[in-house]
């Protein structure tokens, strides 16, 4: 009997390879890495994909307080990187592993999940960049609940417009049993 132990994806993961994985640029046709943006759109036909996106931006952009709950974690953050014009201004709560990287200021982290799409073979890490007011003293994998509000800011390391939550309020967390998030397609 060969006994393996159990291992959950942190941050070391997301260090060793970065958030962009060079094994992942070989074209599989049987998977789909992602990270940081989640995107379903490869799994649908444009019009199915079209009416759920749209489904899923009346839902989350018709308040101005939203509170990312793991059920929903993946299809807000998808809804928010395709529609960030709809969300700037807008009050943001959700839960996530710290992650800091020599490019980003003290007061700057990304704010991960570790997602599932449809099966491990898409799966990636997703969430956002956070920027506190001042420094913060987080390390890699520290969990918190942040809340905050939602603006972009072009970010040289992706060369692209990316959403950003500027924090206003956080609590430290302990890791959730189910690390993982799960996209919900109905």
């Amino acid at each position: 009997v060969l006994f393996l132990p159990v291992a959950t994806l942190d941050s070391n993961i997301v260090e060793a390879k970065g958030f962009h994985f060079p094994i992942y640029d070989k074209k599989d046709p049987y998977s789909s890495h992602q990270f940081l943006q989640p995107d379903t759109s490869s799994f649908y036909g444009e019009e199915a994909y079209d009416q759920m996106i749209h489904h899923d931006l009346k839902k989350f952009s018709k308040g101005e307080n939203i509170n990312l709950e793991d059920e929903e974690f993946l299809n807000a953050m998808e809804t928010i990187y395709r529609y960030p014009g709809q969300f700037s201004g807008k009050t943001i709560s959700f839960k996530g592993f710290m992650y800091q990287t020599k490019e980003l200021k003290k007061n700057q982290y990304f704010l991960f999940r570790f997602g599932i799409i449809h099966c491990i073979a898409d799966s990636g890490v997703f969430g956002m960049l956070i920027e506190f007011p001042d420094d913060a003293a987080f390390k890699n994998d520290d969990w918190a609940t942040v809340t905050g509000e939602v603006s972009t800011m072009y970010y040289q390391p992706f060369k692209k417009t990316i959403p950003v939550l500027k924090v206003t309020k956080v609590k430290r967390e302990q890791a959730p049993k189910d690390p993982y998030v799960y996209r919900n397609n109905q």
